[in-house]
């Protein structure tokens, strides 16, 4: 790195003015949309395809980039936030700023220089790296997060303006090295989106928000028509299929509830996302379908119940039941749904005897009428002989593997 782009240097005379940095942002936005990864669950990435889709956030198909864990695709400025807010199985939403060769750290210094870093930072005081390096000669560590912190501040300092290198900081960039190749993209969601402000108590081995939406968006696919009429979870722990399930069928925003990291980024604006706020709210509907979570276990319930005490989930029934007998042919379902996360015994109890429920469950719902079912298991086979027309989709739980299988149990 040369020596004199490590030197302060004399400050301007006058700092950036704001109308100034809006100008700029201006001249950016015009340049957009932009490239975008919109990070998943590996294995999941057709139902965010689906997603994406069906939300109008991408023309076609053909304009979406599917690889391992995440699709690419191009967004504006309306599509990040509308991308956050509304996405059920997203992980994150990441802003491409700039990719180019980086061997050495002269390379990366003066690469790194070209990404707009003022039309995302503007006036913040601080920000943060989220530095990663796959076969490359330059390694993850401070020495790359010094380079990068360098090359941001010769590039702010002639506005006046000098952020510090902050962890924790709202906005945070991801500085991704493969192969001697570096990108760089603003974190536009923040928190994990499967945090959606919603579930606030948690019981024992829960399902992620984003998984949990997963499988009901699976399971409404494979009902087809109007929807499901009846859905029950008949393990439902905290109660956080429920909620996906109550949401999906009222069409609410997962990330209603919550704030994102693109807040702090200088091309926000509030009355944009205020609008991209109302356009979703307009989309909500009333539950049609009854839902009811079973669970034999009084703590689990308590735990469901505070969690479903917000108002858009008060339709939601609970019931202290063991679910290899209870009746639920008695439900009168047409076009009945089963989303559960049954106990599998890898974090807690012994995994045969958890395996023995979720087989005894599927052999009483297989005299009953049918049912459409997805069930989130550590090993499929057990359960895939009462599964007609079974689809197994291979994801992760957390640090889990599972796998997401579907079909249709009953009615034979």
């Amino acid at each position: 790195m040369r020596q004199c782009d490590q030197m302060p240097g004399p400050a301007p005379s006058t700092r950036l003015s704001a109308a100034a940095l809006e100008r700029r942002v201006k001249r950016w936005l015009l340049a957009g949309p932009f490239d975008c990864y919109v990070q998943v669950a590996p294995g999941l990435e057709e139902t965010l395809v689906g997603e994406l889709l069906a939300g109008g956030l991408a023309p076609g198909r053909a304009a979406l980039h599917v690889g391992r864990g995440g699709v690419g695709l191009r967004l504006d400025r309306v599509g990040i936030m509308r991308a956050n807010l509304e996405l059920r199985t997203a992980s994150r939403v990441l802003l491409r700023l700039g990719t180019f060769p980086a061997a050495t750290p002269e390379m990366l210094y003066d690469r790194a220089r070209g990404v707009p870093w003022l039309t995302q930072l503007g006036f913040a005081t601080g920000y943060a790296l989220h530095v990663t390096s796959r076969g490359s000669r330059l390694q993850a560590g401070d020495a790359v997060s010094t380079t990068v912190a360098s090359a941001v501040s010769r590039e702010l300092r002639p506005h006046g303006l000098y952020p510090k290198l902050t962890p924790g900081a709202p906005l945070t960039f991801h500085v991704h090295l493969v192969d001697d190749r570096c990108t760089v993209s603003l974190d536009t969601s923040g928190e994990h989106l499967y945090r959606r402000g919603v579930r606030r108590h948690v019981h024992a081995a829960p399902v992620r928000e984003t998984l949990a939406a997963a499988m009901v968006l699976e399971g409404a696919a494979r009902v087809g028509g109007a929807g499901p009429d009846v859905v029950v979870d008949p393990f439902c722990g905290s109660g956080a299929l429920l909620i996906e399930a109550a949401d999906v069928l009222q069409g609410l925003a997962p990330g209603r509830s919550r704030a994102f990291a693109f807040e702090h980024a200088a091309w926000f604006r509030p009355g944009a996302w205020r609008e991209v706020r109302r356009r979703s709210e307009a989309l909500a509907r009333p539950l049609a379908a009854r839902v009811l979570g079973l669970d034999v276990d009084g703590g689990a319930l308590a735990t469901a119940r505070a969690n479903l005490a917000r108002p858009e989930h008060a339709a939601v029934e609970l019931l202290e039941a063991d679910s290899t007998r209870f009746d639920l042919a008695a439900l009168g379902a047409r076009n009945g749904l089963i989303v559960t996360n049954p106990p599998y015994g890898v974090r807690l109890g012994d995994e045969r005897r958890a395996s023995a429920t979720s087989v005894a469950f599927l052999e009483r719902l297989a005299g009953s009428v049918a049912w459409t079912a997805v069930l989130l298991v550590a090993d499929p086979a057990p359960v895939t002989p009462y599964l007609r027309d079974a689809r197994i989709t291979a994801t992760r739980n957390g640090g889990l593997r599972v796998a997401m299988v579907s079909g249709l149990v009953g009615g034979g």
